[in-house]
């Protein structure tokens, strides 16, 4: 893969910048003492310019749409939202930091790994339907075609599935889920639920499981990031919804194959080593 033009890096810096400058403004109009350490907002910056310029990147480098949209639809979300709510209210008891109110913006900031997991996997998923498919392929850029080798479909599904699983569990630990070992399960099954979906479309151009992965998953973990939980031991659930994006991997295959003689196409036709 070519290296990135220096306008690819200068597209993804200025998204970094924006995301910063929106983090930091939305801080400050709530108030949040966060911004009186120099520290913390040093960590803030960098994570916040991170889900923006990475996927922003990508996005310019290869002309994949999704991680540059799913990052403008997440960012700007958060932003209505939070000009939408009553500001926080702080206080202090025994020198611990007490918030009465939403603090969306800081849940946002906070989860940036959950963010980058989300928007690479997006891309990963456009870049398997549009180059398999044909849909626009030949505007691409930079990315191998299709079949991939064994190795670049193990990379591919294993990598991206371990960044869903990691992120989750970054979550779920945050979020203080209990027995903390159960945070081990979390990384299992979380990266399981996604590498299932991208193996089945980067093998044979099944689509089905996709489709119900960005339905349900994106969603779950959306609500555990801005929605304060009992606890997030329900994100085990992904276990079993692993098998049912299995079982829909299984049943499309056989239906494709017998009624219309599907073969993989673009996806199988070789199966380089």
């Amino acid at each position: 893969m070519a290296r990135p033009s220096a306008t690819t890096v200068v597209i993804g810096a200025l998204a970094g910048l924006t995301n910063v400058a929106a983090v930091l403004a939305l801080y400050a109009r709530a108030g949040y003492p966060t911004l009186e350490s120099a520290s913390s907002v040093a960590v803030l910056a960098v994570t916040a310019f991170a889900v923006g310029f990475l996927p922003v990147s990508v996005s310019a480098h290869t002309r994949l749409l999704a991680p540059a949209a799913g990052f403008v639809f997440v960012l700007g979300g958060t932003v209505s939202v939070e000009l939408a709510t009553p500001n926080p209210e702080w206080s202090t008891l025994d020198g611990y930091v007490i918030v009465d109110g939403p603090t969306h913006v800081a849940s946002y900031a906070n989860t940036w790994y959950v963010w980058l997991s989300l928007l690479l996997v997006a891309g990963g998923l456009e870049f398997a339907i549009r180059r398999g498919y044909g849909v626009g392929d030949d505007r691409l850029r930079n990315l191998p075609a299709f079949p991939l080798s064994r190795s670049e479909l193990a990379w591919s599904v294993l990598g991206l599935g371990a960044l869903v699983g990691v992120a989750t569990t970054l979550l779920v630990l945050r979020a203080g889920i209990r027995p903390s070992v159960a945070a081990i399960a979390v990384l299992a099954v979380t990266t399981v639920v996604a590498a299932v979906p991208l193996a089945a479309l980067y093998a044979r151009g099944i689509v089905s499981p996709a489709i119900l992965f960005a339905l349900l998953v994106p969603y779950f973990l959306t609500i555990e990031v801005f929605v304060t939980t009992d606890s997030p031991v329900h994100i085990l659930l992904f276990g079993p919804y692993a098998l049912v994006l299995v079982l829909v991997w299984a049943l499309e295959s056989a239906i494709r194959s017998r009624l219309r003689g599907w073969d993989g196409g673009r996806f199988a036709r070789e199966n380089p080593t």
